[in-house]
């Protein structure tokens, strides 16, 4: 009877440590958010911004706010990023690309707000784990790259429409 309890004692224990050793494997397998702040930090490139002189053209669409947050979703707090990414997806999800208002309706704009779009929508926050964690840095690195595009065609397109309508003025004055 000693020897079963003796047996039965060492096979619980076992059991116990098994248990203990799953436990760390799974606390070692979770994000280094540290780490993942030091590539928004350091390889991310640098968001471009709307040039103020030419709000008069990107006001008329009012969905221009949700786009330009895209720095502060992705800047903020590593630890919040994946819940502020769901939101974020939501926010860009609603906007239609198929009615751009004003000079922004133009193909340079509108191929380049779907592209940006899809980069946002693709983005699998829910799952991010250490094996994905790679595909997630990717997909936040071509979101960056997409934004940029489209920022900066719609300065260039909001430049071109202003200088534009100064000719068309200077025009008729003459």
């Amino acid at each position: 009877m000693k020897k079963f309890i003796c047996l039965l004692s060492i096979f619980f224990l076992f059991i116990s440590c098994k248990k203990t050793n799953n436990k760390s494997d799974s606390i070692t397998k979770s994000i280094d958010y540290s780490q993942l702040n030091s590539f928004i930090q350091d390889s991310l490139s640098d968001f471009r911004i709307l040039n103020k002189n030419y709000n008069q053209v990107f006001e008329l669409w009012d969905d221009i706010k949700i786009i330009s947050s895209t720095s502060d979703v992705i800047l903020g707090d590593p630890r919040t990023l994946i819940f502020s990414l769901e939101s974020f997806k939501l926010e860009v999800e609603k906007i239609n690309d198929k009615q751009l208002p004003g000079k922004l309706n133009v193909p340079p704009i509108i191929g380049r707000f779907r592209v940006y779009k899809t980069n946002v929508l693709k983005i699998n926050s829910n799952n991010i784990n250490l094996e994905n964690i790679d595909l997630f840095k990717n997909n936040i690195a071509d979101i960056v790259i997409s934004y940029n595009a489209l920022i900066k065609m719609m300065n260039k397109i909001a430049k071109e429409s202003l200088e534009s309508n100064k000719l068309d003025f200077t025009v008729e004055v003459e």
